[in-house]
Formats: C-alpha cells, sequence, structure tokens
C-alpha cells in the first residue's frame, strides 16, 4: 500500500518540474499587462469574435479566443491571492475590469452598426451556462496554471484552455445584447463569463498553493479561515444558478424527445399528413395542423389519451386544426419518390454516364417541388415579420405547401395553406385581403384561415372553417377543403 502511495506521490507531484518562484512570477506578470501588444491583441480579438459571432462562424471565434490575452488579467488576480498581496490584487483586477468593460462598450457599438441583426447559433449557445461550464472552468484553470508553471512551458496548454474556457466570445456577446436591448443575452454571456473568471482563478489559487509559491506577508489563521468562507460562499452562489439551468435544459431535451416520438407514432397516417406542430410548456399546450384525409373523433380520442403514455407529455391539452384536402403530396413522399427512383436506377445496369444522366433526370423532376416544400418555414418567418404590422390581432401562424402531380408525374406545389392564429377573429374581407397580399409575395395561390389562440374560445373558428359543435353538417358537405380546429 505504502508502494502504490508512493507511486501516486511521484507520479502525480507537480514540484518536480516546476520553474522557479522568479520565472514563475514573471510569467504570470508578463501576461496580464495592459499596455502595448496585450493590448492591441485584444482590441483585434474582440473585432474577430464579434465578426465570428455576427456571421455565426466558429473558427473565426476560436481564432479570436486562441489571441486573446484575457486569461492573463485572471491569473494575475490568482497569483495575488496565493501570494496575500492584496494591492497586487486590486491593480490587477481593475486592469481586468477595465478589460471588460472596453470590450463590451466597443462590442455593443459594432453590434448596433451591424446590418446583421438576428442572433446566431453561436449567440445563443453563450446566454446559458450550466454546471458543464463550470467543470471546463474548473478544469481548463487547472490545466492553465500547471502548464504555465513549467519549467519547460508547455506551448500546446495555453491555447487548449483559451479554447475550452472562451473568455472573449461571452463578452461579444453581452455587447450584443446591450445593443438589442436583451437582459437574456447580457446576462446569460456575463453570468458565463463571471463563471469562468472566478473557478480559473481558484483553480490558480489551489494550485499555486499546492507548489508553495512564496507569500508576500504573514495571514493569521482567523483570516485565512474566514477568507475560505467566503470563497466558498461565492463559488456556491455562482454554481446554483448553473445547476438550476443545467436540469432545465435536460428537461427540456426530454421534453423535445417525448413530444417528436408523440408525432411521430400517433399521427402516422396514409392519407393525412403533419404539415405544423408546436409546443407550448409553459401553458401545456400542443398544437398540431394537419392536412389530408379528416380525422374522425375516434381517432382524436385515441391520440389524446395517448399522451398518457408520455411521462413529460401528461396533462397537456392537444389542439388539433385540420384542413381535408385530397390527392395531394406530402414533403415525405417528395423524399421517397427521390430515393425510390434512385433505387430503381441503381437495379438498372447502366454504364455510368447513363446513370448520371437518369439520376440528373429524376432530380429536375423532383427537386423544384421539393425546395418550395423546404421554403416553408423562411415563408413563416418572412410573413410573420409583416402581417402584424397590418393585422396586431394575428400572434401566430402555421404555413404549409400543398402538392401533387402533373399529367407528366412531376411534383407540383398546387397551392399555400395560412392558419393564422389571432386573439381576435378577422372577417371575410380581412381574409381576402391576406390571401391577395400572400399570394403576391408567394407567387401561388394561398387559402388563409383563423383560428383564436387556445384558452380565448374553444370553437372560434373561420368562416371557412368548421367546428363539431358549431356548425351544421351539411356545411362540411358544400366546403370539401374547409378547415376543422378541434381543442382536445
Amino acid at each position: 500500500m505504502n508502494q502504490l502511495r508512493k507511486i501516486l506521490i511521484d507520479t502525480f507531484n507537480l514540484n518536480t518540474d516546476c520553474a522557479s518562484q522568479e520565472e514563475i512570477a514573471d510569467r504570470i506578470k508578463s501576461g496580464g499587462q495592459l499596455r502595448g501588444t496585450n493590448m492591441c491583441i485584444m482590441i483585434l480579438a474582440m473585432f474577430i469574435a464579434s465578426i465570428g459571432l455576427n456571421m455565426n462562424s466558429t473558427a473565426v471565434i476560436i481564432g479570436a479566443m486562441l489571441i486573446s490575452p484575457l486569461m492573463g488579467g485572471i491569473m494575475n488576480i490568482g497569483y495575488g491571492i496565493a501570494t496575500y498581496d492584496m494591492a497586487y490584487v486590486r491593480h490587477a483586477f481593475m486592469k481586468l475590469a477595465f478589460q471588460v468593460v472596453f470590450c463590451v462598450m466597443v462590442s455593443t457599438v459594432y453590434f448596433m452598426l451591424s446590418p446583421i441583426t438576428a442572433p446566431s447559433n453561436e449567440l445563443l449557445a453563450r446566454t446559458s451556462p450550466t454546471i458543464w461550464d463550470v467543470l471546463i472552468a474548473v478544469f481548463g484553470g487547472l490545466a492553465g496554471i500547471i502548464g504555465t508553471t513549467r519549467e519547460e512551458k508547455v506551448s500546446n496548454v495555453i491555447p487548449g484552455v483559451a479554447i475550452a474556457t472562451a473568455l472573449m466570445p461571452p463578452l461579444c456577446t453581452a455587447g450584443y445584447g446591450i445593443a438589442r436591448h436583451s437582459w437574456k443575452f447580457f446576462g446569460g454571456a456575463m453570468y458565463l463569463f463571471f463563471i469562468n473568471c472566478f473557478f480559473i482563478c481558484l483553480s490558480a489559487v489551489v494550485v499555486l498553493k499546492i507548489m508553495h509559491v512564496h507569500a508576500k506577508q504573514e495571514i493569521s489563521g482567523k483570516v485565512l479561515r474566514k477568507q475560505k468562507i467566503y470563497v466558498m460562499l461565492v463559488g456556491i452562489i455562482t454554481v446554483l444558478p448553473s445547476v438550476y439551468l443545467a436540469y432545465q435544459m435536460i428537461n427540456t431535451s426530454a421534453v423535445n424527445s417525448q413530444f417528436s416520438s408523440f408525432i411521430s407514432k400517433q399521427f402516422d397516417f396514409d392519407e393525412t399528413q403533419v404539415v405544423s406542430k408546436s409546443l407550448d410548456t409553459q401553458n401545456g399546450i400542443i398544437r398540431v395542423a394537419v392536412v389530408g384525409k379528416r380525422l374522425d373523433s375516434a381517432t382524436r380520442d385515441a391520440i389524446e389519451q395517448s399522451l398518457a403514455d408520455y411521462s413529460q407529455l401528461k396533462g397537456m391539452k392537444l389542439y388539433l386544426t385540420q384542413t381535408e384536402f385530397t390527392g395531394g403530396i406530402s414533403k415525405e413522399e417528395v423524399e421517397n419518390l427521390i430515393n425510390s427512383e434512385i433505387a430503381a436506377g441503381e437495379e438498372i445496369q447502366l454504364d455510368y454516364e447513363e446513370k448520371t444522366k437518369a439520376l440528373s433526370e429524376k432530380t429536375e423532376l423532383y427537386w423544384p417541388a421539393y425546395a418550395q416544400f423546404s421554403f416553408s418555414a423562411s415563408l413563416k418567418e418572412q410573413l410573420m415579420d409583416e402581417l402584424p404590422l397590418f393585422y396586431p390581432q394575428i400572434k401566430d401562424l402555421d404555413c404549409a405547401a400543398l402538392g401533387g402531380l402533373d399529367e407528366e408525374k412531376k411534383v407540383v406545389v398546387e397551392k399555400y395553406l395560412l392558419i393564422l392564429q389571432t386573439d381576435t377573429p378577422l372577417d371575410k374581407a380581412q381574409l381576402e385581403k391576406i390571401e391577395e397580399w400572400a399570394s403576391r409575395i408567394i407567387g401561388q395561390e394561398v387559402t388563409a384561415s383563423w383560428r383564436l389562440l387556445p384558452g380565448i374560445s374553444e370553437n372560434s373558428v373561420s368562416a371557412n372553417s368548421i367546428s363539431e359543435n358549431s356548425v351544421p353538417e351539411e356545411n362540411s358537405a358544400e366546403n370539401p377543403d374547409a378547415e376543422e380546429a378541434d381543442g382536445i
């Protein structure tokens, strides 16, 4: 047992190849300088990070992380705490604070001037730090200070730590939050930056104490205990929100997974396709819009009862909007047509040129319609940017391309369907204006209908729609393309 202990101590002993005390101090202090090269590089890194976040370019953001000198200032604070040099800590903290404020202010100006205002995925990724970000900061800080204090400085450690713990991108994200007046972006990004700063600094203090760096002054045991209590309190307060955010992320992932499973299993019909779906976890509402053969009441009841089989969806209310449309073809069917034609072509023994020509013809046959089907998501965003300006009662919409096969068996989009979610009714004249306006934008026939948002009225639907409890059955026969809105 003693032999094993000796082996472990020798293996993980940080003092065996560490640099001299003077060299360690020089390395750390030089990294925290706030003039000349470091300041110029910080400004360049800030602009590179802002552009990368704005353009959603991971490679550019990584480049900004690699050249950012912010890590040096954090290490300086850790060194000052480890050596009990409070004057040095205050000086290092002021320099770091200046860097932070400067980066946030200049990045704010950049995002105010940038023509690209939509938040990218890279920006969104830095607004909800979790417990895993805390662990990354701890392990990254340990690796960084260990690499810095080696006799032969490890060249690949600091760049790796800079990428892992990402200090500059959160500050630029905070600038974006100020520019767009978004507390979510500013608060989330600054919280991530504080996590990285605090735990990198704490890791540096721990390692430097293990290495017995020379203290500038002696402090009493009482003061030392008080400092440890303060550090523990700040650490706990810092970690708690990240634990809660991690729980939310796991819960959201589970809910979305069960929601996808529910849709794929319960709405698997040959003659009815789902054209839009949404999940409102805050109000416990699932909205599904389908096109094709109308689902009967027994089928709808079975779908509603199946919610009890999903632990995360149990107790939610299902709102089903149906539009009867015969002879159509769904996006999935377009994909299947392409795949089946390609498979058929591969079975035939053709030479390379003939096979390429055959597949090219199939692509030309199906791709234009397939692209129009895929266009529905971006079309919804475009319409929602303008529609509420003229009709404020419109809060959301579902948009779907309805297609079929022409005489040459080509897939064509026959019309677009708009289902408007409103908080007050729309009259017939308003619907006709919306259809005419949307048709000009899309360049295709548009059929629009409305329904009140759930919770306002159970059976309030547009004039070209039906509801089992409010419209006589004969109306449905007169209008084969009628839309049905059910709150199940």
